[in-house]
């Protein structure tokens, strides 16, 4: 009976019953429930349906900024040696026990989310560059490093928290730049030069 019936619809009444969005909203319900269903507890988040553990990536170039400034002869080759990676190649290469599953979800998650978080990670790809050049320039006796080091650490966080909020889904925080704290002047300068805001 169900095959007759299936037999009797046409795809003009399929068309006009169901509009693409909604077809999309269902899919994207379906996606959800099975990532929530094969990985309870899992650290990806389930609407925007990425993991902020690939943010360790650059916790521990902070946590590396931080050992270096004490002890700057033990950590210059891990400093020298660090590479920004991209979100499939962290999880690729990590210990990470849902990995293709947070592969799989990054490249399913909303088009818009997934884009600012993109345009968040590349700033902190940027960024952390800049600041390994920085504080390798004064691995070699520069009297700044405690202040280099502690000032690229603040810096990295900020990019961070921000890439973060994204990924868990929450209302960004406004920026600020720990050195201008108060300073709109200089928060405009860093927007500017983020090209955000």
């Amino acid at each position: 009976m169900f095959a007759d019936e299936k037999r009797g619809v046409s795809p003009a009444e399929i068309h006009e019953d169901v509009s693409r969005e909604d077809i999309v909203a269902a899919f994207r319900s379906a996606m959800v429930g099975h990532f929530r269903s094969h990985v309870p507890g899992t650290n990806i988040n389930e609407s925007t349906l990425l993991a902020s553990d690939y943010l360790n990536h650059f916790h521990e170039l902070v946590m590396l900024f931080e050992a270096i400034a004490s002890e700057p002869q033990s950590f210059a080759d891990d400093l020298l040696s660090w590479r920004p990676l991209t979100y499939e190649e962290h999880f690729s290469e990590s210990g990470f026990r849902d990995k293709n599953l947070a592969i799989a979800a990054y490249r399913r998650a909303p088009p818009r989310i997934r884009a600012r978080f993109d345009e968040a990670v590349a700033r902190l790809h940027g960024e952390a560059l800049t600041l390994v050049a920085e504080v390798a320039s004064e691995l070699g006796g520069g009297k700044r490093l405690d202040k280099t080091c502690a000032s690229a650490a603040a810096r990295l966080r900020v990019l961070i928290d921000e890439a973060n909020a994204i990924a868990n889904g929450e209302t960004l925080p406004d920026r600020k730049d720990p050195d201008t704290i108060g300073d709109v002047g200089g928060q405009a300068a860093i927007d500017a030069l983020f090209g955000t805001r």
